[in-house]
């Protein structure tokens, strides 16, 4: 009887011990795994990101639940270690301490450390049974769904203008490449047409020192402002043209730059390249006569304004009607220097016109920029390298673009419409600081022109002619906030390896170790049988203290309450205490 009670204390011992082997490391193994490859949480792949598609609440739960199973059974295989000990040193000659015939609590820990019971194999499965109360929390670190921030580097984030006269390429969904073509033909007037509205209104209330968010007799258009993909904190938008919205949400299969499917952005910060523009005007209106001109239209005045050399403009007004606000755009080149002078005219009741002749310049520079949250501006922290100046050619394209704005309607655009809704010059007969009001709204035009431009390119999922990071000098750091599979710090991974380290080692113990007493010497009944030397004490005998600790019987129970029999007194009974 005892033998068979010692072998199946045996194969439970070591089955709990081996299936909690075989659990930790598995454990162990997968969280190596998913500590070394980053997981993430969404319902759609992307090009370098292992995906996941699962529910984070359930998932956790799934995680807690296995980790606290997975708790439980190392605890109590550490139990049947200490049990296992203990019938061997029962066995030996020196015999074993008495607390030892108690199973492995953290109370009997605690009391074996009070009694400086140090024993090696013992004060080891006591901090073990004690670290596996951390194994829930372990496996939720080591698996559970959990926010994590995420640096993304795009080391090619930003181009020089020179690089913006190649062909750029993109993909689709598919991974299929296809050109995005040259951004420099592109038009942009549609996207520009607003934005010179936008800049003309604010300049000119700033002109009359109107330009207050609290007069409520004039409406109030605020500088900060999305231009196409980019939130700008200013009308001056420096020329840079990084495409936020690329950033801000996932933009379909990139190149060499990897982001999640699934993220909610933090921050984002880069070196990028941006150009001024600047503009400047000269009142040329001496050198320009206004003339009368006779049409053959009734109720239509006709005024001619210009200069033996050209350029020379017509404009035409209805007889009886009071005229407004009008612009004359004209562009012409020097043929031998290919600089560009954009000459713009304003009439004033065609009596007599102010003419101004600007010219283009401007210069590539480098920035560091920083957006700070989604729905912050693209900010400018700090212009950190001068580049070249911008050319004729690139001069040309500047006053084509304002040109085709200006003579949008033939009236002057949105240029003309942005002063007259802030009530600045509204006849053209009050010109003092036109000039400044034109520069600054063009040069503004210019640098949001470029803008836009870089825009087209300067997106996370395309690539283009300047495959050299030290060719570009840009970089980009994209901060996102992911919800990751595990990756846990390592310390965690270290409760669950201490644990293996411990159950494969009492699995050993009990394989090889053979010389133990045929007696669950842990066992409370099995004590009190020996003991009382009675093998009628079972797990259901009940048991009472008197002067000793004794044996109940229950003998009549048709009296509606047992009548208690005393059946035998141990030798190691007691007194009690008072």
């Amino acid at each position: 009887m005892m033998a068979e009670s010692r072998n199946n204390s045996n194969v439970v011992a070591l089955l709990n011990n081996l299936l909690a082997t075989l659990l930790l490391a598995a454990l162990t193994a997968l969280g190596i795994y998913v500590n070394i490859n980053k997981i993430i949480v969404a319902d759609v792949s992307s090009q370098g990101y292992k995906v996941a598609n699962l529910d984070t609440t359930y998932w956790n739960v799934a995680c807690t639940i296995i980790g606290t199973a997975v708790g439980l059974l190392t605890a109590v295989a550490f139990s049947n270690q200490d049990d296992h000990i203990t019938r061997h040193e029962l066995a030996s000659g020196r015999g074993v301490v008495a607390m030892f015939l108690r199973p492995l609590t953290i109370m009997r820990g605690v009391e074996q450390v009070l009694r400086l019971q140090f024993a090696i194999k013992r004060t080891l499965l006591v901090l073990l049974t004690m670290v596996s109360a951390l194994t829930s929390a372990a496996v939720v670190a080591l698996f559970g769904i959990r926010a994590v921030t995420e640096e993304i580097v795009n080391p090619q984030a930003s181009f020089p203008l020179a690089a913006l006269n190649h062909t750029f390429f993109t993909m689709d969904k598919d991974g299929g490449v296809y050109g995005a073509g040259s951004p420099t033909l592109a038009s942009q007037t549609s996207h520009l047409s607003g934005f010179l509205y936008k800049a003309a209104y604010i300049t000119a209330l700033k002109i009359k020192d109107d330009y207050n968010p609290y007069d409520v007799y004039t409406p109030y258009l605020p500088e900060q402002g999305q231009l196409v993909d980019t939130l700008y904190p200013a009308v001056n938008t420096g020329g840079v043209g990084l495409n936020m919205s690329s950033y801000l949400q996932y933009s379909g299969t990139p190149d060499g730059f990897n982001m999640p499917a699934k993220f909610e952005f933090s921050k984002l910060q880069a070196s990028v390249f941006g150009t001024h523009v600047n503009v400047s005007c000269k009142n040329v209106t001496s050198a320009y006569t206004v003339t009368p001109a006779d049409v053959d239209a009734p109720g239509v005045d006709v005024a001619m304004v210009g200069k033996p050399a050209g350029p020379n403009f017509t404009f035409l007004s209805i007889v009886g009607e009071t005229p407004h606000l009008t612009l004359g755009s004209a562009i012409t080149v020097d043929r031998k220097t290919g600089v560009p002078t954009h000459t713009i005219a304003v009439p004033s009741f065609f009596s007599s016109a102010f003419v101004l002749e600007c010219t283009y310049s401007g210069q590539e520079y480098m920035a560091d920029v920083s957006v700070v949250s989604a729905v912050s501006p693209l900010q400018i922290e700090r212009e950190t390298q001068s580049g070249p100046l911008i050319g004729p050619y690139v001069q040309q394209t500047l006053a084509n673009v304002t040109h085709s704005l200006l003579a949008l309607g033939g009236l002057g655009g949105n240029l003309a419409r942005g002063f007259l809704d802030a009530d600045y010059n509204a006849y053209g007969d009050n010109n003092t600081g036109m000039a400044d009001a034109i520069e600054t709204v063009i040069g503004q035009l210019g640098e949001a022109y470029f803008s836009v431009l870089r825009q087209h390119v300067e997106r996370s999922n395309i690539y283009g002619a300047v495959q050299d990071n030290e060719a570009s000098g840009t970089e980009l750091h994209l901060f996102v906030e992911v919800q990751r599979l595990g990756g846990g710090q390592f310390g965690w991974l270290a409760i669950i390896g201490a644990l293996l380290i411990g159950s494969l080692l009492g699995t050993l113990q009990i394989c090889f170790r053979r010389s133990a007493v045929d007696f669950d010497a842990q066992d409370a009944v099995k004590l009190l049988q020996s003991s009382m030397q009675n093998q009628q004490i079972n797990d259901t005998t009940r048991m009472r203290y008197g002067d000793g600790l004794l044996l109940t019987a229950a003998t009549n129970m048709s009296q509606g309450s047992p009548l208690v029999q005393e059946v035998h007194r141990s030798e190691f009974s007691a007194k009690v205490n008072g």
